[in-house]
C-alpha cells in the first residue's frame, strides 16, 4: 500500500510534464493558399531555400524544414549545405545545384514584400515572382526579423523539370517574441500544408 501511495504522488507531476511537452509543440499558423496544381504527383528530392532574416535565421529555417519533411520517400537538402556557407541566391547557382544533385523540386521561402519592384520595374514581384525567370539580388541582403505583431511569409514550390511554380502559400505568424519561435511555427505550418496538399511523396 505504501508503494502504491509513493507512486501516486508522482502521477500529477508526470501529467504536468506531458502537458508542458505537448504545449511546447507549435500549432500550424494561418495559411492562405495562392497557387495549387492538383495534378502534382509528389516530389521526392527537394532543395529547400530560405531568404528571410539574417544568415543564421535562414540556415535554421532551412535545416528545420528539411528535418520536418524528410522521410523514407523524401530526401530534402538545405541550400546552404549544397552551395556553401552564406550562399548567394542566383539562378545560376540554383540551376547548378539542381543539375548536380538531381533535385526534382525547390521549396523557396521569403518574407512578403522582401523583393522590391523599384529595383527592376519590368521584373514581377508578389504573386508574379519567378525564381527561375529573374535574379532578385535584394533577397541576398540580411533583413531583421524584429519583434512585431505579425509576419507574413510566402513559400513556393517549383518543379525543376519545367521551372514552373506549382504551389504557393502565404503563412501568417502573430506575436512571436523570438526568431526561434517564429521559425518553429513557420516550419510546422509549411510542412503541414505541404503534406496535406500532396506536394511530397507519401
Amino acid at each position: 500500500m505504501k508503494m502504491l501511495l509513493h507512486h501516486a504522488r508522482f502521477l500529477p507531476l508526470a501529467f504536468v510534464l506531458l502537458a508542458a511537452a505537448c504545449a511546447s509543440t507549435p500549432e500550424p499558423g494561418t495559411v492562405i493558399r495562392t497557387t495549387y496544381n492538383p495534378g502534382i504527383d509528389g516530389f521526392g528530392r527537394v532543395l529547400v531555400i530560405s531568404v528571410a532574416g539574417d544568415y543564421d535565421t535562414r540556415a535554421a529555417f532551412e535545416r528545420d524544414l528539411v528535418a520536418a519533411i524528410s522521410s523514407s520517400k523524401v530526401t530534402a537538402s538545405p541550400y546552404y549545405t549544397v552551395v556553401g556557407r552564406r550562399p548567394q541566391v542566383t539562378r545560376a547557382l540554383i540551376t547548378d545545384a539542381i543539375r548536380n544533385r538531381e533535385f526534382d523540386a525547390v521549396i523557396f521561402t521569403r518574407r512578403k514584400g522582401q523583393e522590391q519592384q523599384e529595383l527592376a520595374p519590368t521584373r514581377p514581384v508578389g504573386p508574379g515572382f519567378d525564381l527561375f525567370g529573374y535574379d532578385y539580388f535584394e533577397l541576398n541582403r540580411d533583413i531583421g526579423i524584429e519583434e512585431s505583431r505579425a509576419h507574413t511569409f510566402i513559400t513556393e514550390v517549383y518543379d525543376t523539370s519545367t521551372q514552373e511554380k506549382l504551389w504557393a502559400i502565404e503563412s501568417l505568424s502573430v506575436r512571436k517574441r523570438t526568431a526561434e519561435d517564429l521559425i518553429a511555427e513557420q516550419v510546422v505550418t509549411v510542412a503541414t500544408q505541404l503534406r496535406e496538399d500532396g506536394i511530397l511523396r507519401r
